[in-house]
C-alpha cells in the first residue's frame, strides 16, 4: 500500500479471525515491523483461543506494516525516528552507526491513522475504540514516541526493547515536556541481557511512571533483542486484550 504521506510502498499483512466478529467489530492491532513479526502474533493468538478461558487471549484482527528488504534499514530507520533540529548518530556496540535519513515519523504515523486505519474500518469488522499499537526495537521507539506526543491515537500501547538511545536518549527530553497525565495503557518490556537498553527502559518507566495511570514493565531474565519477542508474545497478547 503506498503512503499518500512520503510515497513509499508498504507491505500490509492481514490477518482476520476466523469467527464471527462481536457486534462492536474485533479489536486491531497494529505490528510495526510487519513482515518479522505479524505472522507470530497471529499464529500465538490462533492457538491460545483454543482455550481461551485459560489463556485470556482474545480474538483480534492483526495488521503487520512492513518494509521490503532492499529497503531495511534506510526507510525503516526514517520511518521510525521523530523530526529535531539536529540527530546524533552514536558508537553503538562498539561501532559507528551509519549516518542515515531520519525524522519521518510523523508521516508515518498519517499514514497508520489516516490510510490504513480507515481502509481497515471499511473492509473489516473493526472495534473503532480499541486499535492497539505494537513495535519492537527502533519500532518501540517509535511506540513510545507516539505515546508521549500522541497519546489519544491507540487504545494501548506496546514498545518491546525500545532504542531509547537515540539521538542522545532524546525521549527523556520529550518526557519532561509532559504535563498531563496519559491514560492510555502502555507495555514496555525488555530482554534481561540487553545490558544498556535495560538501564534506559527502566529509566524511562521511573520518569514517566507519574504520568501513567496503567502500564506494566517487564524484564525477560536470560532473553536478548531477539528471544525477548517469542517469549513475551503471550503476555502482550493478555495485556492487549479488552477490557470487561
Amino acid at each position: 500500500m503506498q503512503s499518500k504521506y512520503n510515497g513509499y510502498s508498504y507491505i500490509l499483512d492481514i490477518y482476520v479471525p476466523n469467527e464471527i466478529p462481536p457486534a462492536e467489530g474485533f479489536p486491531l492491532i497494529i505490528v510495526l515491523d510487519g513482515t518479522r513479526y505479524s505472522k507470530l502474533m497471529y499464529e500465538t493468538m490462533a492457538m491460545q483461543l483454543r482455550n481461551r478461558k485459560k489463556t485470556l487471549v482474545d480474538p483480534a484482527i492483526i495488521v503487520g506494516i512492513g518494509h521490503d528488504d532492499k529497503d531495511i534499514p534506510k526507510q525503516r530507520f526514517y520511518d521510525f525516528t521523530a523530526p529535531a533540529f539536529h540527530y546524533h548518530f552514536p558508537v553503538r556496540r562498539g561501532k559507528v552507526m551509519q549516518e542515515l535519513p531520519a525524522g519521518g515519523a510523523v508521516q508515518f504515523l498519517d499514514f497508520i491513522l489516516q490510510q490504513i486505519v480507515p481502509m481497515l474500518q471499511e473492509k473489516y469488522a473493526v472495534d473503532d475504540q480499541k486499535i492497539s499499537l505494537y513495535g519492537h526495537s527502533l519500532g518501540g521507539l517509535f511506540v513510545l514516541w507516539s505515546y508521549l506526543i500522541y497519546p489519544d491515537s491507540f487504545y494501548k500501547y506496546v514498545a518491546l526493547s525500545p532504542s531509547i538511545w537515540w539521538n542522545n536518549h532524546e525521549l527523556f527530553r520529550t518526557i519532561r515536556q509532559v504535563e498531563n497525565p496519559i491514560e492510555a495503557p502502555i507495555f514496555i518490556g525488555v530482554g534481561g541481557k540487553e545490558g544498556d537498553m535495560v538501564d534506559d527502559a527502566q529509566k524511562f518507566v521511573a520518569m514517566a511512571s507519574e504520568k501513567w495511570i496503567n502500564f506494566e514493565f517487564y524484564i525477560a531474565e536470560s532473553e536478548n533483542h531477539a528471544s525477548v519477542i517469542p517469549t513475551t508474545m503471550s503476555r502482550v497478547l493478555r495485556f492487549l486484550k479488552s477490557d470487561d
